[in-house]
């Protein structure tokens, strides 16, 4: 036997031994653990080097969110307003309801036909058009006695089925839980539900969160309505989907280190996380507590504003009625600009170009600490991922998808100085870009630094190095779910091969109305 076989062999024996220290009952997976952690050598080897300074931060601090004085929200105007009930914006839908200029129940009945000829998507793990009807009946009774349903009169929302939405299972898009009814619902589809929302069904997903590509082995693999044959983005792929192909105006996702912005850019659509905690989880299956948030999928950043402000309960308008005429962006260096593909080169750099030329200013500054931060992502999720989902890996392990089965069960071998050092990184990485920003508005660079992975792909030849394809994809995502800094990705085009690219703007913690302003800034310079 050689030296290589007689490592491989203790390694095996070393993981066999720590999973038997906590009566994990499924010792015979060793090889599988092996050759996962094999993918995150030099994730590992970069945390034993890397020098560390300042406290550990476990969970980034709850921030004020910056907020306007409430206002209403103004009537669409008729020019807006769209023949096609499925692409019409959630601000015209729920204007027109409150307006009893379109019934809830005509929304519905358009949404359901037209969900019912896109069940190819596989964008919903359950949808009832009867339960869909019968609710859009319930809050037409409503508008018809005079009562003001809220800011989202009947706006057709889709919820990813991470989150309780009462009288539709709760699968978390896996076979490891019972999928029972939910008596009640989550604390944000609650608030959905008091705004007026319409709930047309529950969205597919990578199983538990825990991916980018959505393809789920138990409820079917998402299509990508945007970039057939390519990957939908995940875990929020069916909220995705959703929203591109017109089967909702608005989708619920979660985003623990991209899981909105993956799907949104994928999709060609918009889609918004908020400064962490902002939108409250109660009631939402965790992956990682200190790295998940909530926020909403759209067609535009304007109702993205108006979804985000229900969702974190907020007045109407506070966070959505910012303007900024002359951004000031940073174009953070290097990490972020350094691993691009040529054709997401290509069009960010046009895309800035125009940004600049119509009155932005842009300068470029370095964030420090932040090329370890695929390091720290990794062994947060990963340990994070591992613990919240122990009671489902010990005793219904089998009923979870491989791919999903084997990243939740290497957390358990991440030892507890590595967690500590990493949760130091994240301070700094944290401060590092809080100081780069200074006083300017947001960061800007790519939502994702590839064009889109086809369907299948599980690795990809990325910067030089062979990556399981979720490290490359959340490559630029990741570190602001870290850091806890608000997020949007925009679209902003096609890269050659005729695939969406988008636009990511992040701004410092509680500056959720500073990147949906130049957000709305962006959206309009780039639709001349």
């Amino acid at each position: 036997m050689n030296d290589r076989s007689v490592i491989k062999n203790t390694f095996a024996e070393l993981l066999r031994a720590s999973a038997a220290s906590r009566s994990y009952p499924f010792l015979e997976r060793a090889d599988y653990w092996e050759e996962r952690l094999a993918l995150h050598v030099k994730d590992l080897q970069t945390l034993l080097e890397a020098p560390v300074a300042g406290d550990t931060l476990l969970m980034p601090p709850k921030a004020k969110l910056e907020v306007l004085p409430p206002s209403s929200a103004p009537a669409a105007p008729a020019s807006s307003r769209s023949t096609d009930l499925g692409f019409a914006s959630a601000s015209e839908i729920a204007s027109r309801v409150r307006q009893r200029e379109l019934s809830p129940f005509e929304v519905a009945r358009a949404i359901v036909e037209r969900a019912d000829s896109h069940r190819s998507l596989n964008a919903f793990i359950t949808l009832r058009p009867e339960a869909v009807l019968r609710e859009a009946r319930q809050l037409e009774d409503r508008v018809q006695s005079g009562e003001n349903l809220g800011a989202l009169a009947g706006v057709p929302v889709a919820v990813k089925d991470l989150m309780h939405v009462k009288g539709y299972p709760f699968t978390c898009g896996t076979k490891a839980l019972p999928g029972d009814e939910s008596t009640s619902d989550a604390q944000v589809v609650a608030k959905l539900r008091a705004a007026g929302a319409l709930i047309v069904g529950t969205t597919n997903l990578h199983e538990l969160a825990y991916g980018v590509t959505s393809a789920n082995a138990h409820f079917g693999h998402v299509a990508n309505p945007a970039a057939p044959g390519h990957i939908p983005g995940g875990s929020s792929g069916g909220s995705g989907a959703a929203v591109a192909a017109g089967l909702s105006a608005i989708a619920v996702g979660t985003d623990t280190g991209g899981s909105i912005r993956i799907p949104a850019a994928c999709c060609g659509i918009v889609g918004f996380k908020g400064t962490h905690e902002a939108v409250g989880r109660v009631g939402v299956w965790p992956l990682s507590d200190t790295l998940d948030h909530i926020g909403p999928l759209t067609r535009s950043v304007a109702d993205a504003a108006l979804a985000f402000e229900v969702m974190a309960g907020l007045p109407a308008g506070c966070i959505g009625a910012k303007s900024i005429e002359r951004p000031r962006l940073i174009k953070p260096m290097p990490y972020f600009f350094d691993q691009l593909d040529g054709p997401i080169r290509e069009r960010i750099d046009a895309v800035l170009r125009k940004l600049t030329g119509a009155g932005a200013t842009m300068e470029e500054r370095r964030i420090d600490a932040v090329q370890y931060a695929p390091t720290v992502q990794f062994v947060t999720i990963a340990t994070d991922g591992c613990q919240s989902n122990w009671a489902l890996l010990t005793g219904k392990g089998d009923g979870i998808g491989p791919d999903v089965r084997v990243r939740l069960e290497v957390g358990q071998f991440i030892a507890a100085i590595d967690y500590v050092k990493a949760q130091r990184l994240r301070r700094q990485i944290r401060d590092g870009m809080i100081a780069a920003l200074k006083d300017a508005d947001v960061f800007v660079l790519p939502t994702l630094p590839l064009s889109i992975p086809k369907q299948g792909v599980t690795t990809i030849e990325f910067g030089g190095r062979k990556m399981p394809v979720p490290g490359a994809v959340t490559r630029l995502t990741g570190p602001f779910n870290s850091s806890g800094m608000p997020a949007l990705s925009i679209p902003c085009g096609t890269d050659s091969k005729g695939l969406p690219v988008s636009l990511q703007l992040v701004g410092r913690p509680g500056a959720d109305a500073t990147v949906i302003a130049v957000g709305k800034w962006a959206e309009a310079v780039l639709a001349e």
